[in-house]
């Protein structure tokens, strides 16, 4: 066995890897970039060479940095992870060269599966059953669109370097077909390093089952039971469950033998897992990933066993004796993937920091890599965490999974949490058996909590308080730029003569009036007043408080920035945040004239502005493109118009909500 591994990735892989490491008894050392020097995982493994800047290209792509990386702390064995180089043929190459191990496959093994056209012609030779397509890949738009008219709308366009969901599109129409191609090629290209798409046959509703399995090289290959995968959004996974849910008579012991004779043909040398789409009573090869997958824990959960463990015991030639008649399956398992991204605007990726955290205490296994105080960045993936429970069934399973997204809170940022807790609740999703389209029929919208209409009010009488509190600190806002409610012999609950505040948040900007009565705050924001009441903060970092008498449990603090004290409130499904300024320093900016800002939807970087200052737009039409976290974002032209104040320029990095261009509307449609 090795004895000294250098892992080589981030977050909660980077930690999961590590504790079985320990037990093994494997010493351990990792790697990180400048943005992640004081991550968890940096300081929950211990030892960790610095990589470069924060870009993935710039530190944990870098085969060499990584390589050097292991030189350097000893280590005679490099764990990828998922994502990053844990599917580089390159990069197993330069380990082999400088004498080092790789868990994983062997180079050769992952050029053919990371050709997706190439996977496809091993899995044909193999006996296992494709989806008809393209039978090459091609990094020509003009062939790629040959192909998909040749085959038939609707196809899926797939990156043929790709996984995780990046790099896939769906067509429709002839109409979309050019952009569409181009959107995947410009996202393969970021993710992958290479733009050459695949086309194949859309098979609308069905099932993402995939099998888990192992080889030890020599021919020698065994399943590990099967999963299911069928609850995506934007063809990356949300929720997966091992076993896979209830398949036609005899199609489970089909897909299980398939995946194995794959296995058996390519020789295969590590932990792997073959993807199936199930239609019916028929099943079609997707790939086969080979390494660790991201909902590896769900199977561990079902089988009792440490697949890390087992790639290193496979990377060691130590995989003998192996007793497949010992592997049972037994219960059901359910992981939830938590992101940070905003599911009420379309999954966008959110960035920020994480203000306040709270995990499942017990019933539940929480993997992650982030905690209060984190700063969630555009450079990587913007999952935060991953619940796992097991039930003796799935109903149980289901129970476990809504008792561990309720006892989980988050404020600060963006994410899914709500939206988790709506899709179990669904029937089609709890009693019955999704498919791929699920979610996108579905079109969830979790309930609106009340307070979030009364959240401007909230951060006027928080700011309000704060500057009133004698703690050592610099008031807020100063009681006289405020324009405080005091006047000389007048009662405290009078309220002021002119508004102390402006309060600027997702419903636009707010007159805000404070006045105090003992502990009761009054105030009026436009027509509408409330009372509220602050008690003081729990252990957890939550507030106690009254608003208009319900009694509530919300994280807020603020902070100073030039617009003025920028709030943030949250119950832990959802942070509003808002800036607070005093009313007699409010710059008044003129509207933009009878037309439309377009603001960035997400922190990222612009990768194309196809408009220029003057230039006459049509509704519809796509005027910025921005990449954040390995997706593309297409900022439209909301209604015809002249295009004005373009101030997004190509490679930039823009902060969400910046201003990329404002459509001035012409007489014909002004609005």
């Amino acid at each position: 066995m090795f004895r000294k591994v250098l892992i080589a990735n981030r977050g909660e892989i980077a930690r999961r890897i590590a504790r079985s490491c320990r037990q093994m008894g494997i010493a351990i050392a990792t790697v990180h970039s400048e943005a992640d020097r004081n991550a968890l995982h940096v300081r929950d493994i211990g030892e960790s060479v610095p990589l470069g800047a924060a870009p993935a290209r710039d530190s944990y792509l870098s085969i060499e940095r990584v390589v050097a990386a292991a030189r350097s702390v000893g280590a005679d064995a490099v764990h990828p992870g998922y994502g990053f180089l844990a599917e580089n043929a390159d990069f197993a190459d330069a380990l082999q060269a400088a004498g080092i191990a790789f868990v994983g496959p062997s180079a050769q093994t992952l050029r053919d599966f990371g050709d997706k056209a190439a996977a496809k012609r091993l899995a044909q030779a193999a006996g296992v059953p494709t989806i008809p397509g393209s039978p090459c890949a091609s990094a020509d738009a003009r062939d790629v669109a040959a192909m998909a008219l040749e085959i038939g709308l609707p196809v899926l366009l797939k990156a043929a370097a790709g996984g995780g969901g990046k790099g896939i599109r769906i067509v429709h129409t002839p109409e979309l077909l050019d952009e569409e191609i181009g959107a995947a090629m410009r996202e393969a290209r970021g993710a992958f390093g290479d733009t050459a798409l695949l086309v194949e046959r859309y098979l609308p509703r069905g099932r993402h089952v995939e099998v888990q399995i192992l080889g030890d090289g020599h021919g020698g290959a065994w399943h590990l039971w099967d999963r299911e995968c069928s609850l995506q959004r934007r063809h990356q996974k949300v929720v997966e469950e091992a076993p896979a849910l209830p398949l036609v008579p005899g199609l489970r012991e089909r897909l299980l033998d398939a995946a194995v004779a794959l296995a058996r043909h390519v020789r295969f040398r590590a932990l792997g897992t073959v993807e199936f789409l199930v239609v019916g009573e028929s099943f079609h090869f997707l790939e086969v990933n080979p390494r660790l997958q991201v909902e590896h824990p769900v199977t561990e959960a079902v089988t009792g066993l440490d697949l890390v463990a087992l790639q290193l015991r496979a990377a060691a030639g130590e995989l003998s004796p192996w007793d497949p008649a010992t592997l049972r399956c037994e219960g059901h398992a359910i992981e939830l993937r938590l992101y940070a991204e905003d599911a009420e605007h379309g999954f966008l990726p959110a960035t920020g920091t994480l203000q306040r955290l709270h995990w499942p205490a017990d019933g539940a296994r929480v993997e992650t890599g982030v905690e209060a105080g984190s700063v969630v960045m555009p450079h990587y993936d913007p999952m935060l965490a991953k619940l796992v429970v097991r039930g003796r069934d799935r109903a149980e399973a289901i129970a476990r999974a809504r008792a561990a997204l309720a006892a989980t809170r988050v404020v600060g940022l963006a994410h899914n949490l709500g939206f988790l807790e709506a899709l179990l609740a669904q029937p089609e999703v709890a009693d019955g058996v999704p498919d791929t389209g699920s979610i996108d029929r579905l079109a969830l919208r979790p309930p609106r909590a009340p307070w979030r209409d009364a959240a401007p009010a909230i951060a006027a009488a928080w700011v309000f308080a704060s500057s009133r509190v004698p703690d050592g600190s610099a008031p807020p806002v100063s009681r006289w730029a405020g324009l405080s409610h005091w006047r000389l012999q007048a009662p405290l609950a009078q309220p002021p003569l002119h508004p102390q505040y402006q309060v600027a948040g997702e419903g636009g900007t707010q007159p805000a009036w404070v006045s105090v009565h003992g502990e009761c705050h009054g105030v009026r924001i436009g027509d509408a007043g409330h009372a509220l009441v602050f008690a003081a903060a729990a252990a957890d970092g939550f507030q106690m408080l009254k608003l208009d008498g319900i009694t509530l449990s919300l994280a807020l603090g603020d902070e100073a920035t030039p617009e003025g004290r920028r709030v943030w409130v949250g119950d832990g499904r959802h942070t509003e945040w808002l800036t607070v300024q005093p009313a007699l320093s409010t710059q008044r900016r003129g509207a933009l004239a009878a037309g439309a800002a377009l603001l960035a939807p997400m922190t990222g970087k612009v990768l194309d502005v196809r408009v220029r200052n003057g230039d006459a737009v049509q509704a519809g039409q796509v005027l910025v493109l921005i990449e954040s976290m390995k997706m593309e974002m297409r900022v439209a032209a909301p209604h015809a118009g002249i295009a004005r104040d373009v101030g997004a320029t190509v490679g930039a990095t823009v902060e969400r909500g910046a201003l990329l261009v404002s459509v001035e509307a012409t007489e014909e449609t002004a609005i």
